[in-house]
C-alpha cells in the first residue's frame, strides 16, 4: 500500500509542477510582433527596448514613384507614373509634401513645371485611391529630377484646337475618335493619358452648358480601319454618323522639335487638315505652328 501512494504522490507532484511550469511560460510578456522577450534584462530594459528611436525610424520602409509632371493644380500635382506595368496617371494632394530640386535644395511647390521628371517618396502606410487618375496619399517628399519636354500638353493644344476648328463637323456627335497610331514620339501611356485628358476637358466644356440636347462625349483611340469594322463608319457613304476622326502623324522629336501632320474627318465632304506642320519646345514648354491647310 505504501509503494502504491508513492506513485501516486509523484505523479501528482509532477502534475503540479507541469502546470506552475506552463503558468510561467505563459506569463512571459509577448512584443508587438508577436514574438516572445527574453525575461533577462539588463539595467532595467530589454536588449529590443534598448534600440534607439532614431535607428528604429530609419528602418521603416518609404515608397518610392517616379514619374513625369502633367499638370499643376492649386491643390495638386497630376503626373504620368515611369513604366510599362505601373504606368499611368496619378495625383497626390500637394499641402504636406516638402519640395527639393535636383541638387537638394528646398524650393516652393509653385516651382514645379508640367515636364518636370519626379520622384515621390510616400509613407510606407500611404494609401492608393481606387480611381482614375489613382490617387496617392501619405506622399512626404518630391524631389525634381530633370526638366523634360511636356509632350502630353503640346498634344492637347494641338487637338484641342483641330476638335474646334470648323465646329459643324462636331453637330450631334457623341464620339471622338483619336487615330495616334502614327504618332513616333509618344509612348502608349502618353497615349492613353491625352485620351483620358481630352475626353476630361471636352466634358468639363459641355457642363457648362445649359443645352440638355447635347450627347454626352465618349473619346476612345481608334483607327479608321477599326471603326469600320466595328460598324461606327458607314463606308458605302463615307460617313461617321456619331462622331469624328481626328488623326495625327508626327515624327520623332529631334533638337526639341518634331513635324507633324493633323486632321478631322467626319465625312468625304466634311474634313479639314493641316500638313507640315511643327512643334517646338523651350525649356519643356511646347508651342506649335499649324501648316497647308486644306478642306474637303
Amino acid at each position: 500500500m505504501k509503494k502504491t501512494k508513492g506513485k501516486k504522490s509523484g505523479r501528482i507532484f509532477i502534475l503540479v509542477s507541469a502546470l506552475c511550469l506552463a503558468l510561467l511560460i505563459g506569463c512571459v510578456p509577448i512584443t508587438s510582433d508577436g514574438n516572445k522577450r527574453s525575461g533577462v534584462e539588463s539595467n532595467g530594459a530589454s536588449e529590443e527596448e534598448k534600440i534607439p528611436q532614431e535607428e528604429e525610424g530609419t528602418s521603416q520602409q518609404e515608397i518610392e514613384i517616379t514619374g513625369k509632371v502633367i499638370r499643376v493644380d492649386e491643390n495638386s500635382i497630376l503626373f504620368l507614373q515611369d513604366g510599362e506595368e505601373s504606368g499611368g496617371l496619378a495625383d497626390f494632394d500637394t499641402s504636406a509634401p516638402l519640395f527639393y530640386d535636383k541638387h537638394g535644395k528646398k524650393i516652393e511647390r509653385e516651382a514645379l513645371r508640367p515636364g518636370m521628371r519626379i520622384r515621390l517618396s510616400a509613407a510606407a502606410n500611404g494609401t492608393y485611391m481606387e480611381r482614375y487618375p489613382l490617387g496617392i496619399t501619405g506622399v512626404q517628399k518630391v524631389c525634381v529630377l530633370e526638366q523634360q519636354n511636356d509632350m502630353i500638353g503640346l498634344y492637347l493644344d494641338i487637338l484641342k484646337e483641330i476638335y474646334d476648328t470648323d465646329a459643324a463637323l462636331n453637330d450631334d456627335i457623341s464620339t471622338v475618335a483619336l487615330d495616334l497610331t502614327a504618332a513616333e514620339n509618344l509612348t502608349e501611356q502618353e497615349k492613353e493619358s491625352i485620351r483620358f485628358l481630352l475626353w476630361s476637358q471636352l466634358t468639363k466644356e459641355q457642363t457648362h452648358l445649359a443645352d440638355s440636347a447635347i450627347k454626352p462625349l465618349n473619346v476612345i483611340l481608334s483607327t479608321w480601319e477599326e471603326l469600320t469594322q466595328e460598324g461606327l463608319i458607314d463606308v458605302g457613304n463615307l460617313y461617321f454618323p456619331e462622331g469624328v476622326l481626328i488623326t495625327m502623324k508626327a515624327g520623332e522629336t529631334k533638337n526639341n522639335s518634331f513635324r507633324f501632320d493633323v486632321e478631322k474627318w467626319r465625312s468625304g465632304l466634311g474634313a479639314i487638315g493641316y500638313e507640315s506642320c511643327k512643334g517646338t519646345f523651350k525649356d519643356g514648354a511646347g508651342t506649335y505652328r499649324l501648316g497647308d491647310a486644306w478642306i474637303s
